[in-house]
């Protein structure tokens, strides 16, 4: 297996500092490339979203470097590969959290992490926050991910529509995040199959939230992006725009295809 990949951030029409923060690390294992891919979006409205994000993405690079690759030289499963995922964030969120009370800051971030295995056959997601994933195909587009934030749990429990979220005055207001203080964060995990020919979409919430499922769908179905030129100009499209819509956030995706 192989892949295409490219990427868009920004930090928008208004904020002088981009607080997002992303990866994409691949290493060849077993003759196909191992892929580890993610979004974090530094939360705005405290002193050291961005610090936050980098520190996250720079750390998990290095967990990909070295715990992942011995792992997969000692034949480890996929579970035991997420248990280490968990701790690496739950190590994350206590550093985070102990730099912030030495330093008088206040510091958080989101995370949406995507790791494809080949030798193993699957794909584990991990995420807090309300960064996004998405799975793309020329049929439709899936949300594999669910927003840790108010609005997000209230269309989860039924009490407002997504067209009601969208105009929600707390959209930004998070129950679950890296850092912030919380000493009990829990992440969601998934494990599940990829397919070759699909192609899958992280990005922060300043990139999705003024988009309408179709704008991705057809911007980024496998058939519009056969290499990374497309896909960067494709990518470069969504978030123009965005910021045409009038979005003020910071502003980020990262696009993979498989093939």
């Amino acid at each position: 297996m192989k892949y295409l990949c490219s990427y868009v951030t920004t930090a928008g029409a208004v904020r002088k500092v981009n607080q997002d923060s992303l990866f994409i690390i691949s290493a060849e294992y077993q003759e196909n490339e191992i892929i580890f891919a993610g979004v974090c979006d530094g939360v705005g409205g405290l002193s050291a979203g961005e610090t936050a994000s980098s520190y996250v993405c720079k750390r998990l690079t290095e967990w990909f470097s070295t715990t992942l690759a011995d792992m997969l030289k000692s034949s480890r499963s996929v579970l035991e590969i997420r248990s280490s995922l968990d701790e690496k964030l739950h190590e994350l969120n206590d550093r985070i959290n102990a730099y912030a009370d030495a330093n008088s800051m206040d510091m958080a971030t989101t995370c949406t992490s995507l790791l494809i295995i080949p030798s193993l056959g699957k794909m584990l997601v991990a995420h807090v926050g309300d960064t996004r994933l998405y799975r793309i195909t020329d049929e439709n587009v899936t949300l594999l991910t669910s927003d840790h934030s108010v609005v997000g749990k209230e269309v989860r429990e039924g009490r407002l529509t997504e067209e009601m979220a969208e105009k929600d005055k707390r959209q930004n207001q998070l129950t679950n995040c890296i850092g912030a203080g919380m000493d009990d964060t829990s992440y969601d995990y998934s494990i599940t199959d990829y397919s070759t020919g699909d192609c899958y979409m992280l990005c922060s919430d300043g990139f999705r939230k003024k988009l309408k499922p179709d704008d991705i769908a057809k911007t980024l179905a496998p058939s519009a992006n056969n290499d990374e030129d497309a896909m960067k100009a494709n990518l470069e499209m969504l978030r123009d725009k965005v910021l045409s819509l009038g979005e003020k956030d910071n502003i980020s995706a990262l696009m993979i295809k498989l093939y």
